[in-house]
């Protein structure tokens, strides 16, 4: 086995270490998570897989895909937060796995290996494989898609791959993921002039096949037993909590980080002379630029910022094809460049940007700093081993030494999601209630709606004075005069608190404190 193989083989164990570490160890982080996972909670308890339900109520959503993997991987792995998390990290793993396969056939092995490097250690890939979301698998799936087009352009035989994975898209998310593939497609056979390319991909006999028989059966299914969800399909799901990100350009930026000081200079590259007539090698170039703009213009006129992570792969295959061209030619400008634009774009995220969103969300981050500053320290290094291997002409060193510097920067990323549940999540408290509720009990939460305490307790909630959680329907917040009726004349009440919160009016009867944690409180009317 070569090196460059020995190196494509130990990235990809790395990569399964870091996704993987510490997915089941902390609890769900709301609301996206808490959804995704009561829908699949649903779907195995009630043995209804066309009804996405959480609890009682539905949900808009069209990711049926993803649910239904969610509900083997609850009957093969149990109740446990890594069940609904797996198919997130295969996503994860599967892009960089995409993206490898993309740079191999444009670039050679030493730029298939940049490529996963790049695409795994991406902070919005990373940041998608660890939250249970359709996301990183559709990002997966799409890659793929990519990858088969990459392919088949020697061997038709990957068309099929390219019709199964565009399917799967539309399973796991929605119509974009079937659409926007073959609509990339079809822009760069205009702007290429290779119309025979997209009509032996589409019309690709095996591949006509699997999609008919996988997307037909799907809509057959959903129109025969829940046709309610077919209108859904041009519903567009309640957007990702990083959606408040003013700038999505800037998010994507900072989701390629910390590579993202290689990305003008690599683009430039990459930039066809002329659209007009576009150069045998210009091709595959061209191919990844549309391919990005596609899907960058989809991810910004959804507002789900998490989209973005699915042109992330072509970019990282982009920017591997240049890194692997300068170090061949030793081309020591290029890395200077880039260095010298990683630090003015590096400079303004650490010191403007992160300490705005810290402004801005304190009282959800500030327990983070334990991880973040480790994370951020990883950064430094990074910046520094770039800037002083571009200034010594070294560039072989310079991309081994940025890998596993990024590689590395992952370890404390794990922490920040495990500070992160500590706060937003209601896993201890829902684990006590799991053994605690009896038949007849209530469970009412209190100026707070996390739809993840029906994943651990599998119980309806009364929601008081809460907020509303958007594609939840029929959703009632009562007032405090239901609470205390509820209060009075149930035999017992079980009430989540959060421990600043404040109960507006006073309750009837004696308030019995019977279970604490760092963030939240039950309170209950009885003591046993």
């Amino acid at each position: 086995m070569s090196s460059i193989r020995k190196a494509a083989f130990l990235i990809l164990v790395a990569l399964l270490y870091l996704f993987s570490r510490g997915v089941g160890d902390h609890g769900l982080l709301d609301p996206i998570e808490g959804i995704n996972a009561s829908v699949a909670l649903n779907m195995v308890g009630r043995r209804n897989p066309l009804a996405p339900l959480v609890g009682n109520l539905p949900y808009l959503g069209k990711a049926m895909g993803f649910w239904w993997f969610s509900s083997v991987s609850l009957l093969l792995f149990g109740w446990l937060e890594f069940s609904v998390r797996f198919w997130s990290v295969v996503g994860g793993l599967g892009m960089s796995a995409a993206s490898w396969f993309i740079a191999r056939r444009m670039n050679g092995e030493r730029a298939s290996n940049y490529a996963a490097v790049m695409t795994g250690t991406s902070l919005l890939t990373y940041v998608a494989s660890q939250v249970a979301s359709p996301h990183a698998l559709y990002a997966c799936c799409v890659t793929a898609a990519l990858a088969a087009i990459v392919e088949g352009v020697q061997d038709r035989r990957f068309f099929l791959l390219l019709h199964v994975s565009a399917t799967l898209a539309f399973i796991v998310y929605g119509p974009m993921g079937v659409i926007l593939p073959w609509l990339s497609l079809l822009l760069y056979a205009y702007v290429a002039d290779q119309a025979r390319l997209f009509l032996k991909a589409f019309f690709y006999w095996r591949g006509l096949l699997a999609t008919v028989l996988l997307g037909g059966g799907y809509l057959f299914l959903l129109y025969f037993k829940n046709p309610t969800l077919l209108a859904l399909m041009k519903y567009n799901p309640p957007a990702s909590a990083f959606s408040s990100v003013s700038s999505t350009l800037l998010f994507l930026s900072a989701g390629f980080f910390p590579w993202m000081g290689l990305l003008p200079e690599s683009l430039r590259r990459a930039l066809p002379r002329n659209w007009n007539f576009i150069l045998p090698h210009e091709k595959r170039n061209a191919l990844l630029l549309i391919w990005v703009a596609v899907f960058l213009f989809f991810g910004i006129s959804s507002r789900d910022a998490f989209l973005l992570a699915a042109p992330l792969p072509a970019l990282a295959s982009l920017c591997a094809s240049s890194l692997a061209d300068a170090v061949e030619k030793n081309d020591t400008r290029f890395f200077q460049r880039a260095m010298a634009v990683e630090i003015l774009l590096f400079v303004p995220f650490l010191f403007l940007e992160m300490p705005w969103l810290y402004y801005r969300h304190s009282s959800y981050l500030r327990n983070t700093l334990m991880s973040v500053i480790p994370w951020m320290g990883f950064c430094f290094l990074f910046l520094f081993a770039g800037w002083y291997y571009a200034k010594t002409h070294q560039p072989r060193k310079l991309m081994l030494h940025l890998s596993l510097t990024a590689l590395l920067s992952l370890l404390p990323l794990a922490g920040v999601f495990d500070l992160l549940a500590e706060t937003a999540s209601v896993r201890d408290v829902g684990l006590y209630l799991r053994n605690t509720l009896g038949q007849g009990d209530v469970l009412v939460q209190y100026v707070m709606n996390r739809p993840s305490l029906y994943f651990y307790t599998a119980r309806e909630s009364l929601l008081i004075r809460s907020p509303l959680i958007p594609g939840v329907m029929e959703q009632k917040a009562l007032n405090d005069s239901f609470l205390n009726r509820t209060w009075e004349k149930t035999d017992r009440v079980f009430m989540i608190v959060e421990r600043h919160q404040e109960i507006a009016n006073p309750l009837p009867q004696e308030v019995y404190n019977i279970h604490d944690t760092r963030e939240m409180t039950v309170l209950s009317n009885r003591r046993d």
